[in-house]
């Protein structure tokens, strides 16, 4: 068994269990607090004790030892009476000492449960005792030995094999909340007795983690308000808090109850703890309140769930995100992880979900193709299903469909009443008039949400709300042209109204009015992913034009606060419930400033009314142009500096802007930009297949664009070309099918040659570069012998234009770095590490820092400087700055090193087995494995093997 997993596994049932003793003495009178690991620091038999239960007057009324066992382990009698011996020993006095363990009896386990509770007298116990345990000499010399004080203390212990699993003891504990919510008159509902399931054992760890006992002590008190906290604060906090049950970004949970589309979802997920994997749809328009009623659901019944995942299917991107955070909350090892391809993770989510012991519910929110999302969804284990998509036409899989129309009219009104904050004294004398506001705007959600917004923000009373209605439709008859099908034309209508009101706060003649960037910046947001959208982006992309950019800043573009207020303008927005504030944006260790990572959520229904209001707007193209430029620049950053979840997020609002650039015809070297950047961390992280489709459209758009950028040209077939040699390498049982073949691969790099000749005065900086990057191509590259005269001059060529250019800063750099690995072959590793550190000290970035930093590990690992090489390959596995998107790296990293510390060891040098230990116990391994030759697949596995053998060899 993982010793990990088993400690883990451990502390969490014993924790369950000191949470399910605080819960039962809640209400007793007598007892002051729970210690959780009992006594402070510094009592003798502070390592003797999980927990103790204390009087109100201070004495220590029970002392209790917690013991977990695997699935079906069982626990003898003389290994329990030994540990309630071990108790016993010390200076603390308690009422009752207790064994609880979820071992099934063992060798007269049971036997020893009936002796102690018979509450024989001391005299009485000691002699069933030692006739019990005749032949266990141990136990009889430790029972002799006891004094009459000891003899009293073993007449108040007791054992107690519990049968119960960790899923039937949480059921419990959630019921015991229930009970005690409900007493309290708190209910459940939006207050869910799971979620405080989850937090309060978490808060138990945390005291367990208190090295100075301080706050061992977990009073009734403590305990009792922590239960009852607000329905209102603890449906606030599932969205925004972890309280150790929910992964990803769920929306806010709706005020207003809707059972018409609730009472179904119950009814599809009675609970159980047997049925396998169930599913229900969600199907209607956006802004129905689909992902609403999902919310709604989880603040209902998140009691039922061990796990709950919201996963954001707008994007392949975005659904890959996600997968990837539920998988970081399932997997305790998922931070030193690097990113897995979309089936690796697909695989390793499925595995996790399996494991867990209760049920878990993923939503996927947002689904446009079924078909696209089903690989996601799990069909094995113990767990439920909500998809929401508003596309109808499609097979919706197995399950319970609830189609998700408007509102029922006292919704509606519910919902008005509480937008225009009104209280029930207000409510009964204007019934008419909200009555007659929701019929209008179709009762739908968004559009009462944006009516609302409208009259409250404009000032207007209800007594205004028929002027308001006139005007709503003079609106919808002007409107009806853009109104999506499907759509009540008062939606567009008030959409129409709250965007007109912004813009009459306009001032003309200023100078980047506040009022005029927010509209701007609500037009650029029409274009992208509809969440986590990037603040600076749009405000970018509303007032500066790239091309007046300075050319050497390649990076996002941050407005400084006393050039525009972003603030200010996203208020403008706010303020009609056009956008709502979202997670910030994970960090960058580019150049910030303070609000750099602020992002927002845009309604999916709002950006198709936008996109739709601009489809005839003569700037149409020039600005979608622009915000291409902007996203260029957001995704090239982080992409260079191997920032994963930057270029996560990114990703997804890369490819929607495309998706519209595609519909829209608008193909630009600015779009190519795009596709060249989105498709380097594909083919770094191993998907080669989508890597080229986007650098096969990189060079479509650039061909309908008429581009005559031959710097962009060509840099995207040198990259066709290193996919297609490199993934030659790879066994044919394990090789990707890719559209560009040898010979096109062959072809691209004779034009690159071409190019790079004709640069070699112009441009040398860029010339040299394709020969060197070239060369160290062709140097390692093994293809079919028909090919082989060809490649072979064009590295002779490569080679000979290399030598007649003037050196380069980039030459400088690498020619360090093959100075490098020249010391390594030839064992000259005190040399290579000099290299390497000075390159370092320069500060490279990207490939070249990755590459640089594999070499330092093998230069240490060669001068058997074992803790400076495990400092850094800890590094690269564990910390936030390391470079993530370099896969290829660290196979040949994994592969020189393992080989290195075998070698090693074999000369008799033990200290290289700390090493290879991290590396082959380098998260997720098998992952690598497969993205590397069979050379290198070999090399792995072998050292793996001998690590094992020797750890075997060793009894550990």
């Amino acid at each position: 068994m993982d010793g990990g997993r088993g400690a883990a596994r451990g502390f969490h049932y014993q924790y369950l269990r000191t949470l399910e003793r605080l819960v039962a003495v809640i209400d007793d009178p007598e007892v002051a607090c729970v210690r959780v690991e009992g006594p402070p620091p510094g009592d003798t038999v502070v390592d003797k004790v999980d927990f103790d239960v204390v009087g109100a007057d201070g004495t220590v009324r029970e002392a209790v030892q917690v013991k977990s066992r695997v699935a079906g382990g069982s626990m003898s009698g003389a290994l329990a009476l030994g540990v309630l011996l071990d108790m016993l020993n010390g200076s603390q006095e308690a009422g009752r000492y207790c064994l609880l363990t979820n071992a099934r009896p063992g060798a007269r386990g049971d036997r020893l449960e009936e002796v102690l509770s018979a509450r024989f007298e001391p005299h009485m116990l000691l002699d069933t005792l030692l006739e019990l345990f005749h032949d266990a000499p141990q136990r009889r010399d430790q029972l002799t030995r006891l004094s009459a004080d000891g003899l009293a203390r073993l007449a108040r212990c007791r054992l107690e094999f519990d049968a119960r699993d960790d899923s039937e003891i949480l059921e419990e504990l959630r019921n015991c909340l229930r009970g005690i919510r409900n007493r309290a008159h708190q209910g459940l509902g939006d207050a869910s007795a799971g979620l405080l399931t989850g937090y309060l054992i978490s808060e138990i760890h945390g005291r367990a983690a208190d090295m100075t006992g301080e706050s061992a002590a977990f009073s009734l008190a403590e305990l009792r308000s922590l239960i009852l906290v607000d329905a209102q604060t603890l449906a606030q906090s599932i969205g925004t808090r972890d309280w150790g049950t929910i992964a990803g970004k769920i929306p806010a949970i709706p005020d207003v109850r809707r059972p018409r589309l609730i009472e179904p979802l119950l009814a599809a997920f009675p609970a159980t703890h047997k049925q396998p994997t169930r599913r229900a749809t969600l199907v209607g328009p956006s802004g129905i309140g689909k992902s609403s009623a999902a919310a709604l659901y989880i603040a209902e019944r998140a009691d039922a769930y061990d796990f709950i995942g919201w996963i954001d299917c707008e994007t392949t991107a975005s659904t890959h995100g996600s997968f990837l955070r539920v998988l970081d909350a399932l997997d305790p090892n998922a931070a030193a992880r690097p990113e897995a391809r979309p089936e690796q993770t697909q695989q390793a989510v499925q595995r996790a979900l399996g494991r867990l012991p209760g049920r878990w519910l993923l939503v996927f929110d947002n689904v446009a193709v079924m078909r696209q999302a089903e690989p996601w969804v799990p069909t094995a284990s113990r767990g439920d299903v909500i998809v929401t998509t508003l596309n109808a036409a499609t097979n919706l899989g197995p399950g319970e469909v609830v189609h998700v129309s408007a509102m029922e009219r006292p919704e509606s009104v519910q919902l008005l009443t509480r937008r225009l904050h009104l209280d029930d004294a207000d409510e009964a004398p204007w019934q008419g008039a909200l009555d007659r506001l929701a019929r209008e705007l179709g009762d739908w959600p968004l559009a009462l949400e944006l009516g609302a917004g409208y009259l409250y923000t404009c000032g207007l009373g209800l007594d205004q709300v028929d002027h308001y209605l006139k005007a709503l439709k003079l609106r919808s008859y002007a409107d009806e042209e853009m109104v999506p099908l499907g759509y009540p034309r008062s939606l567009a209508a008030a959409h129409t109204m709250c965007i007109e009101q912004i813009e009459a706060r306009i001032r003309p003649g200023t100078v980047l009015d506040v009022a005029a960037v927010a509209v701007q910046m609500f037009y650029a947001a029409a274009y992208l992913a509809s969440q986590q959208i990037p603040a600076h982006l749009l405000l970018a992309a509303a007032i500066s034009r790239v091309e007046d950019l300075d050319a050497k800043h390649r990076g996002p573009v941050l407005i400084p606060p006393e050039t525009v207020n972003i603030g200010e303008a996203l208020r403008e927005l706010a303020r009609f419930s056009l956008i709502k504030n979202d997670l910030p944006l994970p960090p960058s260790y580019g150049e910030t400033m303070p609000g750099a990572d602020r992002s927002l959520s845009v309604n999916t229904v709002s950006q198709e009314l936008m996109r739709e209001r601009l489809s005839r707007h003569p700037a149409q193209a020039t600005a979608v142009d622009q915000l291409a430029g902007h996203m260029e620049r957001w995704l090239t950053g982080p992409v260079q500096l191997g920032e994963l979840e930057r270029v996560r997020v990114m990703q997804s609002h890369a490819e929607m802007l495309l998706e519209h650039i595609d519909r829209l015809d608008l193909p630009s070297e600015r779009a190519a930009l795009i596709c060249g950047n989105l498709a380097a961390p594909y083919y770094l992280q191993g998907d080669v297949v989508r890597a080229e489709e986007l650098y096969l459209r990189e060079l479509d758009f650039l061909a309908r664009a008429g581009s005559d950028n031959d710097a962009l040209v060509v840099q995207t077939r040198f990259a066709l070309a290193v996919m297609r040699i490199q993934v030659y390498e790879l066994g044919n049982d394990r090789r990707p099918t890719l559209k560009t073949t040898l010979e096109e691969a062959v072809a691209h790099l004779e034009f690159v040659l071409y190019q790079a000749q004709s640069w070699v005065f112009e441009y040398p900086k860029a010339a040299m570069k394709l020969a060197i990057d070239s060369r160290l191509l062709l140097q390692g590259s093994s293809v079919p012998e028909a090919l082989s005269p060809r490649l072979a001059l064009l590295a002779e060529a490569f080679t000979d234009l290399e030598s007649r250019i003037e050196p380069t800063p980039y030459a400088a750099q690498y020619g360090a770095l093959e100075q490098a690995e020249d010391c390594l072959r030839n064992n000259r590793h005190a040399e290579a590490e000099s290299y390497c550190r000075g390159l370092l000290d320069q500060g490279v970035s990207g490939p070249l820092e990755v590459e640089t930093r594999r070499r330092l590990v093998e230069a240490l690992a060669g001068q058997a400087k074992w803790d400076e090489a495990i400092s850094e390959v800890t590094y690269w596995q564990d910390d936030a700055m390391a470079p993530r998107l370099f896969r290829h790296a660290i196979v040949d990293l994994i592969r020189n090193v393992c080989v290195s510390c075998a070698e090693a060891f074999a000369e008799g040098d033990a200290g290289s087995l700390r090493l290879l230990d991290h590396v082959v116990d380098w998260p997720h391994l098998d992952e690598f494995i497969v993205m590397g030759s069979d050379a290198d697949n070999r090399a792995i596995t072998s050292a793996r093997a001998l690590r094992d053998l020797i750890r075997k060899a060793l009894g550990g």
